[in-house]
């Protein structure tokens, strides 16, 4: 479980440097211990504090026509909920609570709210 938090945590630290803009990833669910238990995201304490809320967002993506007969997906990130900032852990990752009746997976980003 260890070498796939790690080996997650690395990706994701690849990702960020390739120019991440607003959104951050979900690491997933988080055991208890000294720390809360809930979702641990890709999102810290350069950008919330705790007691703040997130959007959570999911990519939907759909096919459209391009030029020369040639078709493509088309995606874009749709909110589908909101998760309270528990615990800030570091300046790259916290653990949220989702609203009541959201499942948050690894497929799902964060935003902070505007």
């Amino acid at each position: 479980m260890k070498a796939k938090v790690v080996l997650l945590s690395v990706f994701m630290g690849a990702f960020w440097a390739s120019g991440c803009a607003h959104t951050h990833s979900v690491q997933g669910p988080e055991q208890k211990s000294e720390i809360p238990e809930g979702v641990r995201v890709a999102i810290g304490s350069s950008e919330v504090k705790e007691g703040e809320k997130v959007d959570v967002l999911r990519s939907v993506c759909k096919k459209v026509s391009r030029p020369r007969g040639r078709s493509g997906n088309s995606c874009i990130d749709q909110k589908v909920g909101e998760a309270r900032i528990l615990k800030v852990l570091d300046h790259d990752s916290a653990i949220v609570e989702p609203d009541q009746g959201l499942t948050m997976d690894l497929s799902m980003k964060v935003e902070k709210q505007k």
